[in-house]
């Protein structure tokens, strides 16, 4: 009888915490109007070689998500890595990753539109038109000379140096639009 009770606490706790979960990342949706979407990581490999890193370099992505990329990046490039999330769901999942792969990844669940920019060398972002458009006005004002952008899908409206790229060339999938400024 007891393993019945047991069984029945550790499913209702799983439940409990489904819904927790859930809700936080409904949370998260309802603040930025862009949902977590995970990206597959074989596509990394790929946006790191667009993103032509260097050491010594700070990366920032905007809506970092899990800070996957930006792990994977601060271990093979030695670079400073940042992210800023709003999804609580997300940044808990950032924070988790972080710290069992022993990552120096800053991640923060901030609104990056209240950020400090300044010190990027490169900002990364996959985030809807609504947001590309409101964002690209704060990065031609923050961003410093030689800084670059790379954008996973949408381009930044009215911005000079286009560079149209694609992940998987053969196919012409994975659009990656890339900046200077």
């Amino acid at each position: 009888m007891f393993f019945i009770y047991f069984f029945l606490f550790i499913l209702a706790l799983t439940l409990v915490v489904l819904i927790i979960f859930y809700a936080f990342l409904v949370f998260g949706y309802a603040r930025t109007g862009v949902p977590f979407i995970p990206r597959p990581k074989k596509s990394q490999e790929g946006i790191f070689e667009l993103m032509n890193l260097k050491e010594g370099e700070t990366l920032v992505d905007l809506g970092c998500g899990d800070a996957t990329l930006l792990i994977a990046a601060e271990k093979k490039y030695n670079i400073k890595t940042i992210g800023y999330e709003l999804s609580p769901a997300a940044f808990i999942i950032a924070k988790i990753n972080i710290f069992i792969k022993k990552s120096k990844t800053q991640v923060f669940l901030k609104d990056f539109f209240k950020a400090d920019l300044s010190q990027a060398d490169i900002i990364f972002c996959y985030l809807f038109p609504f947001l590309m458009k409101k964002i690209s006005e704060k990065l031609k004002k923050e961003l410093k000379p030689g800084a670059r952008i790379v954008s996973l899908a949408f381009p930044l409206p009215d911005w000079p140096n286009e560079k149209k790229e694609y992940l998987d060339k053969e196919k012409k999938r994975g659009k990656i639009y890339i900046y200077y400024k």
